[in-house]
């Protein structure tokens, strides 16, 4: 188990000025420490690869696609790529890019699902020199221009004839463009216009690399430098245009080698096995599905990556995990909160006594659970665990395909206390890890032997934390997150005016989130964003995220709360209910079987809205909140809650596509029903 350093020699010994760089040719200096993993030799990703594909473990898998994707994954055949195949696809992708005149410093976008063309892109780019960069499938063709025209995108890599189109109507406008690759389907005859940016099929692009040598792509490896930008990373946003993060080599290939340090239990199996599911686009499908997989085999383990079908989080991705059965898998609290909606389902349907047996086995891991944590002066599994584990967790666990699970995390926002204990009482224990896309992805986590519920755990090896007080503000011995280290990224390219504003001149990433640490265990607990802050008309500073947890433990039903009251004489909360997925990424207006345990007669939420049933139970919950410990003072209590009539989702613009809530964009999306709850004010 690790626990953070207290030796000051164990982490970098930073100089006064300026720690950031905001353009793709230049590179920052690296400071090391005089010990620890902070003071390992920089290396480049390009290094780890090629090392790997000469080593002992190139004829190991590396990654493996679904054939046919009309099969489902429990009786697909796959394709597998060894880590020495993969190595060679990697290369004709670098030398077809460097084909069409990518030089070093250069960037590829790809818009796609995940699959084995999306990782050779990635990677294609970084052996070749230049930068990598992903667009999340969800843009239009506007963020799309955006983005290819911020990065300077030589080379774009599309998946099928939707993603296509996007770049078609926008080709013009991107002069530094030489090429459209498109993998997943065939080329339109109508897409290639004389004069326009050619349009290629993936094999038609790795056959005109044929024409580079590999000599001189090897300059090109040889010649990168572990302080150079590799990969860009856009963040969603909340509000503007969105920001391209920088990060280098050393920043990727360090971070994931803290991962494992972090969690020594990593290094102990033979094999790690992770299902990619998750936007490629996004710093922690990255950081876990491209480049820790590489830092594991470096190590001399082996580790390969399957990938998900497009329809994963339709329903398929279950079938993935029970096919792959990972040993590492992350997910966003709302992957969790679905695989909780179902497994509620199916519990509902069982009766008698293996009912009896299932209430018996989470009741006993309930109090494991609770026993598991640090804050647990006890500290033992109940008697008869073992047999609960028989009877009830294996089962659990094996419907999921997470039986071989050694690590299983959460993060990009927050999960709910009452999904983490639902899973908990299952002995599924899922560890919160805290980041950003600014520090490579993660900062601290829990770990399988020491954790707390409801916190992020410890922080890294290497790394240094500093909670700053936050101005004037009273926040109880709270603060902003500060952090320092090897992960913290280049800067934001072409914007020094924004990375001054959080990059200061001690080298510390000022996160805009607000926690603190606790002295005896070292835990990092989140209570907040600065921004998020709510200000009272009396003048209080109010976190929302505790109480909009604190109601949503007292009423699960419903599937979001979203505290509002800036400047406002009381608090209110919008309420949101779990709605039929309408496939389309939104939802539909029928209620879905969660929502349905308050007053089963309840079909939609218009029924639910005129439902003294529902009523009773909200007014309850927002009673016992106001009542009960989290609420600490009369600011703090809310007065009226609404429900809306559809969830939060990434179409309607109430959720980024990491499922964090973009809270201006509800106030102003639902400022009439804000204000009718003020009316009478």
């Amino acid at each position: 188990m690790y626990h953070p350093a207290s030796s000051a020699e164990e982490v970098p010994v930073y100089t006064m000025g300026v720690h950031y760089v905001t353009e793709p040719d230049e590179d920052r200096t690296i400071m090391l420490a005089s010990k620890g993993i902070a003071a390992d030799e920089p290396q480049t990703v390009t290094q780890i690869l090629s090392a790997i594909a000469t080593g002992p473990l190139k004829d190991t898998p590396a990654i493996k696609g679904q054939k046919d994707f009309k099969e489902s994954p429990l009786k697909a055949q796959w394709k597998v790529w060894s880590w020495a195949e993969y190595y060679a696809d990697i290369k004709k992708v670098a030398k077809a890019m460097m084909h069409f005149g990518f030089k070093a410093h250069d960037s590829v976008n790809i818009i796609g699902f995940n699959s084995p063309e999306w990782h050779i892109s990635n990677l294609g780019a970084i052996a070749a020199g230049g930068v990598a960069a992903g667009i999340y499938t969800t843009n239009l063709p506007d963020a799309c221009q955006y983005i290819s025209a911020h990065s300077k995108a030589k080379v774009v890599v599309v998946e099928g004839v939707p993603q296509l189109k996007k770049f078609l109507e926008i080709r013009d406008s991107l002069p530094e463009l030489a090429a459209i690759v498109m993998y997943g389907a065939a080329v339109p005859e109508t897409a290639n216009v004389a004069g326009k940016v050619p349009v290629l099929s993936w094999e038609q692009f790795l056959e005109s690399g044929e024409k580079v040598t590999d000599s001189d792509l090897q300059q090109r490896m040889d010649a990168q430098k572990p302080t150079e930008l590799s990969t860009l990373i856009y963040t969603s946003g909340t509000t503007g245009p969105p920001k391209a993060v920088m990060l280098s080599h050393d920043n990727i290939t360090w971070t994931c080698k803290c991962t494992i340090a972090h969690s020594p239990h990593l290094a102990k199996i033979d094999e790690h096995r992770i299902v990619s599911y998750l936007p490629l686009s996004h710093v922690a499908a990255q950081y876990l599905d491209i480049h820790l997989p590489m830092s594991f085999v470096s190590r001399g383990i082996k580790c390969y990556v399957a990938f998900a079908r497009p329809d994963a989080l339709k329903g398929s991705l279950k079938d993935t995990l029970q096919a792959i059965r990972p040993t590492i898998f992350f997910g966003v609290p709302r992957v969790w909160e679905k695989f909780q909606e179902a497994m509620k389902a199916v519990g509902a349907t069982i009766t008698g006594f293996k009912a009896k047996v299932s209430a018996w086995g989470k009741r006993l891991g309930a109090r494991a659970y609770s026993a598991a944590q640090i804050n647990n002066t006890n500290g033992r599994k109940p008697f008869f665990h073992f047999l609960a584990n028989k009877l009830v967790f294996s089962k659990a666990k094996a419907a999921l395909g997470l039986d071989k699970a050694i690590l299983l995390f959460s993060g990009a926002a927050p999960i709910s206390l009452t999904t983490l204990e639902y899973f908990g009482q299952l002995d599924i224990y899922i560890q919160e890890v805290y980041g950003m896309s600014e520090n490579t992805g993660p900062h601290s986590g829990g770990q399988v032997d020491y954790f707390q519920a409801g916190t992020c755990g410890v922080l890294m090896p290497g790394v240094e934390t500093k909670i700053e007080h936050v101005d004037g503000r009273d926040l109880d011995g709270e603060g902003e997150i500060c952090m320092r280290g090897r992960h913290v990224m280049l800067g934001y390219m072409k914007d020094a005016e924004k990375t001054k504003a959080v990059i200061d001149s001690n080298g510390f990433l000022h996160t805009g989130d607000v926690g603190r640490i606790d002295p005896t265990t070292h835990i990092l607990k989140i209570t907040g964003r600065i921004k998020e802050l709510i200000i009272t008309a009396g003048g209080e500073n109010i976190a929302p995220v505790p109480i909009e947890e604190a109601i949503k433990k007292l009423a699960p039903a419903v599937s979001n709360v979203m505290l509002v009251g800036d400047r406002q004489k009381y608090n209110c909360i919008l309420v949101t209910l779990m709605l039929q997925d309408d496939g389309e990424g939104g939802f539909t207006d029928q209620i879905a079987r969660a929502s349905k345990t308050v007053s089963p007669d309840c079909k939609t939420v218009a029924d639910v809205k005129k439902d003294p049933k529902w009523q009773a139970y909200l007014e309850a919950a927002v009673k016992a909140y106001n009542n009960g410990p989290t609420c600490v003072s009369n600011a703090q209590k809310v007065q009226k809650f609404m429900i809306l009539n559809t969830d939060f989702s990434i179409p309607g613009g109430e959720l980024t596509p990491t499922m964090k809530l973009k809270r201006d964009p509800v106030c102003k999306k639902y400022s009439k029903e804000i204000e009718a709850m003020y009316a009478d004010s």
